[in-house]
């Protein structure tokens, strides 16, 4: 490893080598360690003001992003999955273990929900608009917790592992938040470097690092932060790039989902109409023979796009996990009383009531001596056949 006192260019170049191999790898750890410590040094070298010192702080705020999402997915499966371990304890197959346990009053099904709710945004779906290729190779990460201790058993073993989970979690957290603070700090510092620049080649980097803190705002969830940054974005690339240039789209694809995010569906609408506008205009002017691969790939994309919008103008409704199962209970139990009617059928056991009916309507007529004649009239005015409209279950 470089010594931190050489801020030679060599050393530079080799802590670039490694930060970008590990970057490469999805080892954020080590990514973050090499482009830190190449920061630090091209601030030693070249200034604090330095476009170089600016590229640097990029590639060290990337990567910090970068782990602090993989870490907030990591939670959040986490929590997920233990919230349906939950609902599949109190399935009614696992009822009699509960007697010997001590239950949570906590609903499962609310629980569920409150997890999703809880749990920050990952991106992932986001079409590839500039068709770039990421090979990842995931890297095993052991921990070696609580050498020496001897093992503990039963109910109190139980306990100080629930208490272990709690407290991992909000270390978790904790390195969470830290990491999406560091990575906003790191980035704003070469955002307010860049934008001293005026040349194209500047201004795009400032705009790509705008960018960069949109993410950063939209994974800890403030959208009007997010909007903010990717509008500025926006404004720097329209003044540089095509009409038809799929950075372009991308840009406007990540501002309408920020507004979509912070409720302004309409909003959202006329920036995914712009992002289909452009890579339409695209497809239309290229070559039907040459940039075949290109082609497919915005075909690809625009797909997604007019499927984002679709979803958009034709929003599925929520349904919670509770109503779901719910509802799974009713149709059993009707589902239930149809066989049992059909069986009376078959077997002749339904008797015949109207003429009961029928007595105990003459009798409320004979003893009703106040009432109006117009009661009965009023009663065959009632709408007998409201109909339910069916809730799709969101995906």
């Amino acid at each position: 490893m470089t010594s931190s006192s050489d801020a030679s260019p060599a050393a530079i170049a080799d802590l670039l080598e490694q930060g970008t191999r590990a970057f490469a790898l999805s080892d954020w750890p080590t990514a973050i360690d090499r482009f830190g410590e190449m920061a630090a040094l091209t601030e030693r070298s070249t200034g604090p003001e330095s476009p170089v010192y600016a590229d640097a702080l990029v590639m060290y705020g990337r990567a910090l992003l970068q782990h602090a999402i993989e870490q907030n997915a990591l939670m959040a499966q986490k929590t997920l999955a233990d919230a349906a371990l939950a609902i599949a304890s109190d399935h009614p197959s696992n009822q009699h273990n509960k007697d010997a346990q001590d239950g949570s009053e906590e609903d499962p099904a609310a629980a569920a929900v409150a997890v999703q709710k809880s749990a920050k945004f990952a991106f992932e779906g986001e079409p590839d608009f500039r068709h770039l290729e990421h090979d990842q190779e995931s890297t095993d990460k052991d921990k070696d917790k609580g050498k020496g201790k001897e093992p503990d058993t039963g109910a109190d073993a139980e306990e100080d592992d629930e208490e272990d989970d709690e407290g991992d979690a909000a270390e978790d957290a904790d390195e969470d938040v830290d990491d999406f603070a560091a990575a906003w700090d790191v980035l704003d510092l070469a955002r307010v470097i860049q934008s001293k620049a005026t040349d194209r080649r500047s201004q795009l980097k400032y705009a790509e690092t705008l960018m960069l803190l949109g993410d950063v705002s939209m994974e800890s969830e403030n959208f009007a932060q997010a909007i903010t940054d990717y509008t500025e974005a926006l404004t720097v690339k329209q003044q540089f790039l095509e009409d038809d240039s799929r950075e372009l789209a991308e840009i406007y694809y990540k501002v309408a989902l920020a507004h979509e995010y912070n409720q302004d569906t309409p909003r959202a609408l006329e920036l995914m109409n712009d992002v289909e506008r452009i890579l339409t205009n695209r497809l239309d002017r290229l070559d039907d023979q040459a940039m075949s691969d290109e082609r497919t790939s915005l075909e690809e994309v625009l797909r997604d796009v007019r499927g984002k919008i679709d979803e958009w103008k034709n929003p599925k409704v929520d349904v919670g996990l509770k109503d779901v199962l719910g509802n799974a209970e009713e149709r059993a139990l009707a589902e239930r009383a149809r066989e049992v009617f059909a069986k009376a059928l078959e077997d002749g056991t339904i008797n015949d009531i109207s003429a009961l009916v029928k007595s105990k309507k003459t009798k409320r007529r004979d003893s009703d001596v106040t009432g109006s004649e117009n009661t009965a009239a009023q009663d065959n005015e009632k709408d007998a056949g409201d109909l339910t409209k069916k809730q799709k279950v969101s995906e």
